[in-house]
């Protein structure tokens, strides 16, 4: 990516707020939002397995998420990449995994599990962007993202889809 970044911090509030003043729906401002910080930890995955973001496979995702779960559990939370500190941490919350897929067999809570399918949903539309702009995934900025997104949008209203970008 062009801007350093805390890695951290997955929206900035300046971020955040350019997706606000988006010409965009309530959905299509939250799956952005999604989108480009999904962005975030597929850079950093690619960047330590030193591959590019487009050629990361799910199963490629999932175990570099249960390695940093597994630093978080050994080494502490500033250890890991991801951060789950919760105020509450006796009242996280686990639900069934009942789907069956890439993820589910890993070893992962379940807002892991969750976060991974996320990330792993988002590749799509990161990989369609990446190419409309002739770029790798690492390389994309959030004004590309969000450019992109509202121009998907407009189409796909204009071809009378309802749900624009919302297909990954």
């Amino acid at each position: 990516m062009t801007t350093s970044q805390d890695p951290m911090q997955f929206l900035t509030l300046a971020e955040a707020h350019a997706i606000d003043g988006a010409l965009l729906s309530t959905m299509e401002k939250f799956m952005t939002r999604i989108t480009i910080s999904s962005l975030r930890i597929i850079t950093k995955i690619a960047q330590d397995i030193q591959i590019h973001g487009e050629d990361l496979s799910a199963k490629q995702i999932v175990l570099w998420i249960e390695r940093d779960s597994l630093i978080r559990k050994e080494q502490g939370e500033e250890a890991a990449f991801l951060k789950w500190a919760s105020p509450h941490p006796d009242a996280d919350l686990e639900f069934a995994d009942t789907r069956q897929d890439e993820v589910t067999p890993a070893n992962l809570s379940s807002h892991e599990k969750f976060l991974t399918r996320m990330v792993i949903s988002a590749m799509q539309a990161l990989i369609a962007i990446a190419k409309s702009y002739n770029t790798h995934i690492e390389d994309l900025t959030v004004e590309q993202i969000l450019k992109w997104v509202e121009r998907d949008a407009k189409i796909k209203r204009e071809q009378g889809i309802e749900a624009a970008f919302l297909s990954w």
